[in-house]
């Protein structure tokens, strides 16, 4: 009685590799249908957090991914067999049914799972302050971003006066400056 070996293990595997590789979903569908299978199962699985998934979760999954590849399958005969659609368009929507279930399911089991304590407090005034310093944290990173780039331009000009033709300007290109003025006064 109990001896070494008997008795459940002590780490059952993951639902991934349950789902993918010891249940025997390659004898129910072909290599293109087992490929929808997996990928369909990775989606799913994403949904989740796989240490906290029950076994419950994951029949769920299974009949999910199931139910979406047999019902590609039913779409498929239907194309080529028109005597059937009606009886295949039956099918088709008990799956749709079925899967509808499955799916609130696993959403009412997963809100379960939430702990109501984890943002208690929590607001929407606390979203909008948030918010509000996110967006003034890139102003201000903006703002340092154009003083630096004005200050590296200025730098860049401290010894320009501007055309000397101008009023204002602080050095005159003597010789050239008095034949403009002349002309100027011709006009």
């Amino acid at each position: 009685m109990g001896g070494a070996g008997s008795g459940r293990g002590k780490h059952p595997p993951k639902a991934k590799k349950l789902l993918k590789e010891i249940l025997p979903v390659s004898d129910i569908f072909d290599t293109s249908e087992l490929e929808v299978y997996n990928n369909l199962v990775d989606v799913y699985l994403q949904d989740f957090d796989e240490d906290e998934l029950t076994s419950s979760d994951t029949d769920d999954i299974l009949d999910l991914a199931k139910n979406r590849v047999l019902e590609f399958r039913l779409l498929k005969t239907s194309k080529t067999d028109t005597d059937k659609q009606i009886d295949i368009s039956a099918a088709i929507e008990r799956l749709n049914k079925e899967n509808k279930k499955i799916k609130e399911s696993l959403s009412s089991r997963r809100k379960d799972r939430i702990d109501p304590n984890k943002y208690k407090g929590f607001s929407i005034v606390d979203l909008a302050v948030a918010f509000d310093e996110q967006k003034k944290e890139k102003l201000y990173e903006t703002i340092k971003g154009n003083k630096l780039e004005e200050s590296l331009f200025m730098e860049s000009r401290k010894d320009y006066f501007g055309n000397r033709f101008d009023s204002d300007t602080n050095t005159k290109d003597e010789g050239f400056g008095d034949y403009v003025d002349s002309t100027v006064e011709e006009l």
